[in-house]
């Protein structure tokens, strides 16, 4: 675990403190405790805060709890993003984010209106990549659909 101290100036001007630098370290962070004090110093308001914290893997925590078939969905989504993405000329990440692929996944959206419910798909996003994405999860969960109803032991052949 580690350890990160902020110490921030009240600002008169705004009356506030400049929480978004906190807000923005914890991010990409697991965190475990966070603790503050306010202080006075030669007449002038400090705050400070202690984050106690993990660096969250990028991508790999995302899916850690997902089952194998989900790894498998979220896995074909990555790679239609990234062949759409090259396609467009456009990084990935405005296609969609391994966040929102997993929310994708997790939800197991069958429906544009499904996919509407995920943070960043607005009306431009699904226009665009809605439907392409839908048409890889509902091809996914046929396929998927259609190996689960296989006998599971051996036929009497």
């Amino acid at each position: 675990m580690h350890l990160r101290i902020f110490t921030l100036p009240f600002d008169p001007v705004v009356e506030s403190f400049p929480d978004e630098v906190v807000t923005e370290f914890c991010l990409n962070k697991r965190v475990h405790k966070l603790d503050s004090q306010f202080f006075q110093q030669e007449g002038k308001t400090y705050w400070a805060v202690s984050v106690h914290y993990e660096i969250v893997a990028k991508g790999e925590d995302k899916t850690r709890d997902l089952d194998e078939n989900q790894k498998l969905l979220y896995e074909r989504l990555r790679e239609w993003r990234r062949e759409t993405a090259h396609r467009d000329g456009r990084p990935v990440y405005l296609i969609a984010t391994n966040q929102q692929l997993v929310e994708i996944v997790r939800r197991k959206v069958k429906t544009l209106d499904g996919m509407k419910g995920i943070k960043g798909f607005g009306r431009g996003k699904m226009e665009r990549y809605g439907g392409q994405m839908l048409a890889v999860a509902l091809d996914f969960y046929d396929t998927h659909k259609q190996t689960e109803e296989l006998p599971k032991e051996p036929l009497p052949f």
